[in-house]
């Protein structure tokens, strides 16, 4: 007779077990994958900077781009084995009479990206990035400056164009 209980009391946990699976399952399926368009879109986070010196000992601010991204069909990043293409541009300006001024660089701006591992339920791929090393030497040729800057994906979507707002250099010295 016990051993009749303990057996109707495992099946009302495994009923429970299987009511409560069910609910999950239906649940589950009400959620859809949100769905953005395929060109990418990034919006600008942060732009952080630090007081220090180079490997030769001279004095640097090195900026830091942080920011959002988004792109509906996940193709952003390059596979290591591809010709290297870049994912990310920026363009550096300086403030000259309340005028953006863009500066023309030796070097351009240009990143490459490696491919991103997705989740393959959801095509959409989103994150955040950070973009190191953005220095300005001692002595600073320009007090303010700002960088405007854009993604592109591998069908070559270009996003919008996101800025850091003018970066006021000296207020980072300490």
């Amino acid at each position: 007779m016990k051993y009749l209980v303990e057996i109707r009391r495992k099946r009302k946990n495994d009923g429970i077990a299987i009511i409560l699976f069910l609910l999950l399952f239906s649940f589950s399926s009400c959620f859809k994958p949100q769905t953005f368009p395929k060109e990418p879109n990034i919006e600008f986070i942060d732009f952080i900077v630090k007081d220090t010196f180079d490997i030769l000992q001279n004095r640097v601010l090195n900026g830091t781009l942080h920011f959002y991204f988004v792109d509906g069909d996940g193709d952003i990043g390059y596979d290591t084995t591809s010709p290297r293409q870049n994912t990310i541009f920026l363009k550096k300006y300086k403030i000259e009479n309340k005028q953006e001024v863009l500066i023309n660089m030796q070097v351009p701006l240009e990143y490459f990206v490696p491919k991103f591992k997705r989740n393959i339920q959801d095509e959409a791929l989103q994150g955040e990035m950070f973009v190191k090393d953005l220095n300005e030497t001692f002595p600073f040729e320009n007090d303010t400056i700002m960088y405007k800057f854009y993604i592109k994906d591998r069908a070559g979507n270009k996003s919008n164009v996101a800025s850091t707002g003018y970066i006021i250099v000296n207020n980072y010295l300490q």
